[in-house]
């Protein structure tokens, strides 16, 4: 397991010699910031050729072969946010923060870095080691694997906070284990408002945590299971005559465990709010009138038109009743549960499954149309079995893509991914363009909007979206928009030197040809002319 060779890896030197106080002390707790001496001994613990960093380039290959490179044939700084950003959705549900956008190193002479621009310090890190020419598999998994630890380190620290704070040293029992696993994730909950200073505390924190998290218990169930299926696991290494407690090793295999696991945890909620959608969705189209979307009681949140629009979800412009896209939806920053100051759990998002069936499929950054619809065509989703066929409208979207970048379609860009909302509307977003969303979580609308105490929809949004009974109320949903505007994360500049030495070749070719031509022709003529010669000798002579 990736995450267990990870802790042997990383703690284990630092677990060795010191005890889960100062162990705690050096797991960095959670706060918002991180020194950068810690991030760059992160890096510095990686080994290249290690089985971690092994399993995680084989992770990471079909996507990396796929990913467009620069000159040198590497992955430049955009390029290396949108594959881990990707990965880390795609492994643990996780969306780091800084990965999905363009980040920003301090430039000052701070010690320290907020956790949000980890990443573009770990960026800064690589790029000076390789002088700007990009990054390769080997560091790409050395940044997935310095980034994860960091994440891991960040939990430590805060469980060994709560151990403190419960006056535990040592082995513990797994009574006052599930004590402190309860303490923690309670205070993940609750975040900013959590009040904790010891066991007086935790009755009062864990009913706060229940108001917020409906399924707590069954959480916290979930986690006891997780527990004793590892030590299930387990127990062959440790002596069956002797109880050694719950040690701070296998207080921290755990922790990380449940980091690592939690997406799964959401997975069912997820699919249950993607079923009570697709109850209500125009045929066809991954939408819902906003209407049927309030007038829902089994939905869990009714969130306001406002906020609803700021996550980028809301259909407006030029619909008399607004709609509710659902793949934006159920993958919104707003349905995510921040579980540390680096990361949110969000939805899985199932797009990122099709994304990956056609990087393995293709291993190249673009594809001919014929290729592509070859490889979709394949994939099957919840309204498509497969295979299937890909209607004419949208396979003449794709030649119209591939005639804007000479034949190919670029895998990795905004018009192929609109294309593949169209192909499956109900798991993939639709791609806004750059700067027309800035979708924020729910704390921190509420911290934008100092007189809102909730972002639920107000009885005015409701009552103002009242289902219609009028007919037409479902027109215009038959088509969906298309917004002929490309982005690319990056273009791959090998692609463009070998068409451009595919050009120059042609070109050479071409004259080539020509002075053959021309030397053949001459070379005819040049004959014609002699043998007309010797004709006229023969039938002078001949005369």
């Amino acid at each position: 397991m990736v995450l267990a060779l990870s802790s042997v890896r990383v703690f284990s030197v630092v677990l060795a010699s010191l005890s889960p106080v100062a162990a705690g002390d050096a797991f960095l707790a959670a706060g918002q910031s991180i020194s950068k001496d810690a991030i760059e001994e992160a890096l510095f613990l990686e080994v290249p050729d290690s089985e971690h960093i092994t399993m995680l380039k084989d992770e990471l290959r079909p996507m990396y072969e796929s990913l467009p490179k620069n000159e040198q044939g590497q992955l430049e700084s955009p390029t290396v946010r949108y594959a881990l950003h990707r990965y880390f959705v795609h492994k643990y549900g996780w969306y780091v923060k800084g990965l999905d956008a363009q980040g920003s190193v301090p430039t000052n002479s701070s010690t320290e870095v907020m956790k949000g621009l980890a990443p573009s310090f770990i960026m800064d890190l690589f790029e000076k080691r390789s002088h700007g020419k990009g990054l390769q598999l080997d560091e790409l998994a050395m940044f997935a694997a310095t980034l994860s630890d960091l994440i891991f380190q960040e939990g430590l620290g805060s469980l060994q906070e709560v151990y403190q704070k419960l006056h535990y040293s040592g082995p513990v029992s797994e009574k006052q284990f599930d004590k402190a696993v309860r303490a923690y994730f309670s205070q993940l909950i609750i975040g900013q408002y959590a009040t904790f200073d010891g066991e007086a505390d935790l009755a009062a924190l864990e009913t706060y945590a229940r108001d917020v998290l409906a399924d707590y218990d069954s959480t916290m169930m979930w986690a006891g299971d997780l527990r004793k299926t590892r030590d299930y696991l387990d127990h062959h290494r440790r002596n069956p005559f002797k109880d050694e407690g719950i040690t701070w090793e296998r207080a921290a295999d755990h922790v990380r465990e449940m980091m690592q696991y939690y997406g799964d945890l959401t997975k069912t909620e997820c699919s249950s709010l993607k079923e009570q959608l697709q109850t209500m969705e125009a045929p066809g189209t991954g939408r819902v009138l906003l209407s049927d979307f309030y007038s829902n009681k089994q939905l869990p949140y009714h969130e306001s038109v406002a906020y609803l629009r700021n996550l980028g979800v809301l259909e407006e412009e030029g619909l008399q009743n607004p709609r509710l896209i659902m793949a934006n939806y159920i993958s919104s920053v707003g349905r995510c549960y921040p579980f540390s100051s680096y990361f949110s759990v969000c939805c899985h998002n199932a797009c990122e499954d099709f994304m990956g069936s056609l990087e393995n499929a293709v291993k190249a950054p673009h594809a001919t149309p014929v290729r592509v619809m070859e490889v979709v065509s394949g994939l099957a989703s919840d309204s498509k079995p497969a295979p299937w066929e890909i209607p004419h409208k949208l396979q003449d979207r794709l030649q119209e893509i591939a005639k804007q970048h000479d034949g190919q379609v670029p895998l990795h860009g905004r018009l192929f991914m609109q294309w593949m909302h169209h192909a499956f509307p109900q798991e993939c977003a639709f791609p806004h363009i750059s700067g027309t969303t800035s979708p924020v979580s729910q704390d921190e609308w509420l911290a934008r909007h100092g007189d809102l105490e909730t972002v639920l929809a107000p009885d005015s949004d409701i009552e103002a979206h009242a289902p219609q009974q009028a007919p037409g109320r479902h027109a215009g949903l038959d088509e969906l928009p298309w917004a002929a505007v490309e982005e690319l994360v990056a273009i791959d500049k090998p692609s463009l030197q070998t068409r451009s030495r595919s050009s120059r070749l042609m070109r050479a070719g071409m004259g080539l040809a020509a002075v053959v031509s021309f030397a053949l022709a001459l070379g005819r003529a040049s004959r014609a002319l002699f043998n007309g010669v010797n004709d006229d000798k023969d039938k002078m002579h001949l005369v």
